[in-house]
């Protein structure tokens, strides 16, 4: 028998959205589905109905979710969110209320892709339907404001640094009773507790300093790789970039951090910011193009993924397009990078 958590009933952040609850099913909307036959969805690239009849229903992905091990809610785990995706397909039900909410309410972290016995491709549904709802889901003023302080904030690494300074006083002057007052905060507030329990030790040191845009290969060269610094990365998580950098110097690389890359659009591409996402793809592959690396590396999955995905998200650019595939095709994990050149390994082994 299967059991189910029992943490208590998931939050509903429906009113916060200013949302009006979904009814059970949207016969109700009569004619909302468009001539194109998606239903709820608009006609631009809304999810397809080849990638959602992939999914059997077996649940092998529901115990790799953490908002379902979490509620233990049908709707927050994937398979679940892709009963949603079919429905709003169909035109039962509308994209805003209980869709929108169970949709936000994903993490994106795809741990339930490795677990699929068959292949579904949750990443690509995801980022088909997030789009959808930012097109056409009203949000309420507070959700709208939330949103934009986060996309007017974190792709941007001069903000970052100067957010930095305000992070550090606050954990420096951080009294121990912060806990006991943060409990006491009414839900409304509840996300930016979230943040605060989420920001990183912030070093002012580390968030200012700078990676060098060569770092030479040590002993006979292998061949140029490009370096993601990230945004977020680059400024609160620098000494991994400079990690990166000594590692693949090691085996060989003349490592290249060209100091005019910006944000990758991954954060906006995960939320569904199309557009933005990708203007900032636009950009960062222009930046490498000049740089003429053979290899692209990233040390952030997130940022990676995205990066990887270049090709389908401007596939319908035709000035963009190749290009976009030829880089995306040059990109790879520091993982990656690393695995590949143990064939032919430069730097020094040392035992664990």
């Amino acid at each position: 028998m299967t059991s189910h958590p029992t943490t208590g009933p998931s939050p509903d952040f429906s009113s916060e959205r200013g949302e009006k609850a979904a009814p059970e099913r949207a016969d109700v909307l009569g004619g909302a589905e468009t001539s194109l036959g998606h239903g709820s969805f608009d006609d631009h690239r809304p999810p397809a109905q080849e990638l959602l009849d992939d999914c059997v229903h077996c649940g092998f992905c529901l115990p790799t979710c953490p908002t379902y091990a979490l509620w233990g809610e049908e709707m927050d785990s994937p398979r679940g969110r892709i009963y949603l995706m079919e429905m709003a397909e169909k035109g039962e039900i509308p994209l805003d209320g209980s869709f929108t909410t169970h949709i936000d309410r994903c993490l994106g972290c795809m741990a339930c892709v490795t677990a699929c016995p068959s292949g579904v491709q949750y990443d690509r549904l995801l980022e088909a339907t997030r789009p959808q709802i930012e097109r056409n889901v009203t949000r309420s003023r507070s959700d709208r404001w939330f949103r934009e302080a986060i996309f007017t904030l974190f792709p941007y690494k001069r903000r970052l640094r100067a957010a930095s300074l305000v992070g550090a006083l606050y954990q420096k002057l951080r009294p121990k009773s912060t806990e006991k007052l943060l409990a006491k905060v009414p839900d409304r507030f509840g996300r930016l507790v979230a943040m605060e329990s989420l920001l990183p030790p912030v070093s002012v040191r580390q968030a200012f300093r700078r990676m060098p845009e060569r770092t030479p290969a040590v002993g006979e060269r292998r061949g140029r790789v490009g370096l993601l610094t990230g945004c977020v990365q680059d400024v609160f998580f620098h000494p991994v970039n400079e990690a990166t950098a000594r590692v693949l110097a090691a085996e060989g690389w003349d490592v290249i951090a060209p100091r005019e890359q910006a944000c990758c659009g991954a954060l906006g591409l995960h939320a569904g910011r199309e557009a933005e996402a990708i203007e900032r793809a636009k950009k960062l592959i222009a930046v490498f193009e000049r740089a003429q690396v053979d290899t692209i590396a990233t040390n952030v999955a997130g940022c990676g993924s995205s990066m990887k995905e270049y090709g389908e998200l401007l596939a319908d650019d035709p000035a963009w397009a190749e290009r976009a595939s030829a880089f995306a095709a040059k990109v790879r994990d520091i993982s990656e990078v690393v695995d590949e050149t143990l064939a032919d390994a430069r730097a020094r082994r040392h035992p664990i």
